[in-house]
């Protein structure tokens, strides 16, 4: 038997790998996730399913606030005797020793060094949506700007049951999603094109008994699947990553038995058979599970 010690030694080291995985999608600023939705899982007996996800797909962006340029004031400039202009921080205490070699600036001086700072705060600003784009670009997402979103929404389309997709601005997909077909092999929703670093919204995995486990590792809000499994391994969430903007429903309907499952309010009667549903926002931490036997 292994120490229960070790045992939490290595399930720390296990979360620990797991978010140093999910660097580069914190790094490429852009992970899927989910909008608002509805999304019905139909799991028959037989072996057959039948999937639709309606709604919002989203490019969801860290929180990640830079800090604002400080506002020019003509403080910031220092002036010296052999020609040079320096920014410094502005003067907020009055007992501030000033700077003997320093002079005053001209106002052709605080002009052009006014400028010259703007034009460099512009640049930098520039630089860092550069290279943000160019990171996604490199993880298969699209860029920043419409028409790569366009292109994007319209490659979508070329794969199997995406019914319609539409780019509807600022990183905003509405899609229909319809798909059928029979457990068996692993599956997840979405498989994004040219895209390797994704969350799944929805996965369905058979085990060796026949039975089928249904997870949703994107359906939750807050700090999203992350900080979901970090909670539920004891782990600090840091909030590091993109919060969550998934906000609907999620319900799967089974004539199979239902083994085991986390909603708020277990099953309930359906035509035909049982049913289970989440509802997904803001305030819901679960990862929606269910374990169902079909035969």
């Amino acid at each position: 038997m292994v120490p229960a010690g070790q045992v939490g030694d290595k399930t720390m080291r296990w979360a620990k790998l797991i978010v140093a995985a999910a660097a580069p999608l914190f790094l490429s600023g852009c992970l899927w996730g989910p909008g608002k939705f509805t999304s019905d899982l139909a799991l028959r007996k037989d072996g057959h399913f039948v999937l639709d996800y309606r709604g919002q797909i989203v490019l969801q962006l860290p929180e990640d606030k830079p800090t604002a340029p400080e506002p020019w004031s003509e403080k910031m400039a220092r002036c010296y005797a052999d020609g040079r202009v320096e920014t410094v921080p502005p003067i907020v205490s009055t007992d501030d020793e000033p700077d003997p070699k320093a002079r005053a600036c001209t106002k052709a001086e605080l002009a052009k060094h006014k400028s010259e700072y703007e034009k460099s705060q512009a640049e930098r600003a520039a630089d860092k949506s550069k290279e943000s784009a160019e990171m996604a670009k490199m993880f298969g997402l699209p860029g920043a700007d419409d028409e790569s979103n366009r292109r994007f929404a319209a490659n979508m389309m070329k794969y199997q049951g995406w019914k319609s997709v539409r780019y509807a601005g600022k990183g905003v997909f509405d899609v229909d999603y319809h798909f059928e077909g029979r457990v068996g092999q692993d599956y997840a929703f979405p498989i994004m094109p040219d895209t390797d670093f994704i969350i799944p919204f929805i996965t369905i995995r058979q085990r060796t008994d026949g039975s089928v486990m249904v997870v949703a590792p994107s359906f939750t809000g807050a700090t999203g699947p992350l900080g979901a499994r970090a909670k539920m391994m004891g782990l600090p969430d840091k909030s590091d990553g993109p919060r969550s903007r998934a906000e609907g429903r999620f319900t799967i309907i089974t004539d199979g038995e239902i083994l085991t499952n986390n909603s708020e309010d277990g099953p309930s009667a359906h035509p035909t058979g049982r049913q289970v549903h989440w509802d997904v926002g803001a305030g819901s931490t679960k990862i929606p599970e269910m374990l169902v036997r079909l035969r």
